[in-house]
Formats: C-alpha cells, structure tokens, sequence
C-alpha cells in the first residue's frame, strides 16, 4: 500500500472511531474531549449540597500519580421525592432525574485512563469529614453522563447546641444538653421521617478522664431534629476540673455513625449558672 493509501486508512479509521474530521495520529496527538461526571452522596441519604459545603473531588491519574482535575462539589442535594421515595430498576438514573449537586468536568484524553477518582465532604462540617474513591477506566470520547461516578460516604452530622463551650458548668447542676443529628446530605433525623430516628440509636454520655460517669437519654423537641435531654452534675466530681459530654447518633446497621463532643470547665455550684441560662441565686448570709 502506498503511503497515501495509508493516510486515507487512518483517516477513515479516525471517523469510525469518532475524531471527526482528524486523522487517528492527530486524535492521538491533541487528546479527545471527555466529560465526567461525579457525585458524593451520603449513605442511605442524597448528594452532599450546598448545604454542607458541597465536597471537594479530586480525579488522578493512577499511571503517573498526575491530578488531572480538581474542584467541589456544587448545587442542591435533590430532590427528595425522587430519590429517596420513587421505586426504580438498578439501571435506572437515581441522582440526576432531577439535577442534584455534582462535579463535572471536560478532560482532554488521547489514550485510555485508569484514574482515581476521590471526594471529601461534608466541607462545612470537619468534625463529620469522610473521604471515599473509586478506581475507573476512562476511555477518550466515552463520556461518564447521567449519575456519573458515584462516592458514597458513611457518617452523620452530630452537633451539641447548648451548652456553650464557654460556659462553665457547676458541680450539682441540671444540665439542659441540647443537639442535632443529621445524614451527611443535612437530611433532618426525626420521628417517623425519611431518616427515622426511631430506629436509629441516640443518646448522650458524661464523661471524666475517658471513663464514662452518666448517660444522657434525648427526646425530640420540634421539627428541626433537635435533640434534648437533662443531666445533673454529681456532687461527688467536687474537685475536677473538667466534663466531657459526648453526642453519639448510629443507624441500626452501625454503618453510619457521628458524634460530637464538648469538653466543659467545671468549676463550684456558687460559681455557675445552669444550662438553662438562668442565674443562679444569691447565697443567703447566715
């Protein structure tokens, strides 16, 4: 064959295999544009939003160790009806019938790719961090549409409202502990809700130098997901320093699970007002 004849062959391979009007070793040379699409979403929950801070994605090369892209995450977690109540095929699209927060990006490929993708989210939350990654095939003009590559994350957002880190707290007190406990899409916990906190496990614990001293039983109060319950200080704890109250939230699975923790100045029942906010009253003079 002549060497004409061989460009021609080339060229015409190159329409086959979708580089237009270039030439196979053009195609090779300038690389091909390839869409990716990813998606972090929180186990038994939807993408990871705005809300949340969204997640930072990171897609690299495993070859060479090269980061060929980087961003975060952006949008809305969805739309709740569809994902999370509308019964579908495995097949069928779950994330992107109604566009939900996701990554995209256009990579330039001009061979095929083995690539790691990975995200880490919630962003806004870092106590609540976690990090997931899949290693994919990208094929140069194969664009990854629809849900895309989908990271799924295992956690909860726990977080103690009251108290206040900054107030101390008196040996003997009431304790109000307040908190909230959400999926990692800031997917609200409650009674009889799509994330029912019925079957889950909540609950608080009072601890002194890593030894637990007292539990916390919480009750819902409201339609934000607040937790609440009492403790007392005991009176024995005279002379410590310091109380750790520890929030812990876990799925029935045990798959997801968060917590928060505070650790508090304890300081004489003379010198505190409670959790409640109110002040404690003068001491009468004998």
């Amino acid at each position: 064959m002549t060497k004409h004849g061989i460009i021609l062959c080339l060229a015409a391979l190159g329409v086959l295999l979708g580089y237009g009007g270039a030439t196979a070793a053009e195609a090779q040379s300038q690389g091909i544009p390839t869409s990716v699409v990813v998606r972090v979403v929180g186990s038994h929950g939807m993408p990871l939003g705005d809300a949340v801070g969204g997640a930072a994605i990171t897609i690299r090369d495993v070859a060479t160790g090269a980061v060929l892209a980087s961003g975060k995450q952006t949008g809305s977690s969805g739309d709740l009806r569809a994902i999370m109540q509308t019964p579908r095929l495995p097949t069928e699209p779950l994330y992107s019938t109604n566009d939900s927060a996701s990554f995209k990006v256009d990579l330039v490929l001009n061979k095929p790719t083995l690539v790691e993708v990975i995200g880490e989210g919630p962003l806004k939350f870092p106590a609540a961090k976690r990090r997931a990654s899949k290693t994919v095939l990208l094929y140069p003009g194969k664009h990854v549409t629809g849900d895309g590559v989908v990271l799924q994350l295992y956690g909860m957002i726990v977080q103690i409202e009251a108290p206040k880190p900054d107030r101390p707290l008196g040996i003997g007190d009431g304790v109000i502990v307040r908190a909230t406990v959400r999926m990692m899409c800031d997917c609200i916990v409650e009674p009889y809700g799509n994330w029912d906190s019925r079957k889950m496990s909540l609950y608080g614990e009072a601890r002194v130098d890593g030894t637990v001293i007292g539990q916390v039983e919480f009750f819902h109060q409201g339609p934000q997901g607040i937790l609440q319950g009492d403790y007392t200080i005991p009176k024995w704890l005279k002379g410590k320093d310091r109380l750790t109250l520890r929030v812990v939230a876990s799925d029935a699975e045990g798959i997801n699970v968060g917590y928060d923790e505070i650790t508090y100045h304890l300081v004489p029942w003379e010198q505190s007002r409670d959790a409640t906010g109110r002040d404690i009253p003068p001491l009468k003079t004998p």
